[in-house]
């Protein structure tokens, strides 16, 4: 199955989504809200594409795209902060916070049973869920800096995963759920963000970049061969990136003097 990538760009201070193929090229734009469209990510089960969309007026909904037509359908409980769809289509994962400490929250799609998932003070969130929707990466500030946890969703065991002076940011779950992508940095007065992997089975944790960029917003591939970034250097400004992970080669997806981010994988048109 063909793949293309859909990202956010900024241009003339809006910021909506647009998609190339796997070599940056043939652009299209697939949104032109007068507002903020942002955070996409594809949801298998649904077959759409997920994302966050304010109006000029700032009024915010969380919608669903079909790529095929284009048509767009708004989510219940738009409401919840951070809101994603599990990849199964199940349930919602969202935050909820209170003063100074955010916690990670689940629900059955139409709203019910709402489980808190993190119950530590402080800052719990960044989350990402893995394939088969058993587990949950997400970022906490518990130990005193931002580090990347795992909770198992079957048996609430948490396992810490990155460790001071590393600092995380980012993760992304490989398409059959056996390794992790994590943005790591070391404890510096300027954060240069890495790609590591996170291997399940044995807890290797392994650095994959280390290039003037600033790697962030990962996301690996539906094939599993690459993850795509949102790249930023000094003489290019913010692009979107991808490395593949057979033969360690990047590929530049976008150009220009516009920000580009958030990269996410979606299934080419048929």
């Amino acid at each position: 199955m063909g793949e293309r990538l859909v990202y956010l760009k900024i241009s003339d201070g809006n910021a909506d989504l647009y998609s190339a193929d796997v070599f940056g090229q043939w652009e299209e734009r697939l949104t032109s809200s007068p507002g903020y469209d942002r955070s996409p990510k594809w949801n298998a089960a649904l077959n759409k594409l997920i994302y966050y969309s304010n109006d000029s007026l700032g009024n915010f909904n969380v919608l669903s795209m079909d790529l095929r037509t284009g048509t767009t359908d708004t989510l219940p409980f738009s409401d919840l902060d951070n809101y994603q769809l599990s990849p199964d289509g199940r349930f919602i994962f969202y935050t909820v916070s209170e003063g100074e400490t955010t916690h990670i929250w689940r629900a059955d799609i139409d709203g019910s049973n709402p489980e808190q998932l993190t119950h530590h003070e402080g800052y719990n969130g960044r989350f990402s869920i893995s394939p088969n929707v058993e587990k949950m990466a997400f970022i906490s500030d518990r130990t005193g800096t931002n580090q990347l946890f795992i909770l198992d969703l079957k048996n609430m065991e948490l396992e810490q995963i990155s460790f001071f002076p590393l600092m995380a940011k980012y993760s992304s779950w490989s398409p059959d759920g056996k390794q992790l992508a994590l943005c790591l940095a070391g404890d510096a007065e300027e954060l240069q963000w890495d790609i590591w992997l996170y291997t399940t089975a044995n807890g290797a944790l392994e650095r994959i970049t280390n290039t003037v960029y600033s790697e962030q917003e990962i996301a690996w591939s539906i094939s599993g061969r690459k993850i795509a970034f949102h790249g930023t250097t000094a003489s290019d400004g913010d692009q979107i990136y991808t490395i593949d992970l057979v033969d360690g080669s990047f590929v530049k997806i976008t150009s220009g003097n516009f920000y580009h981010g958030e990269p996410t994988w979606v299934p080419s048109p048929k």
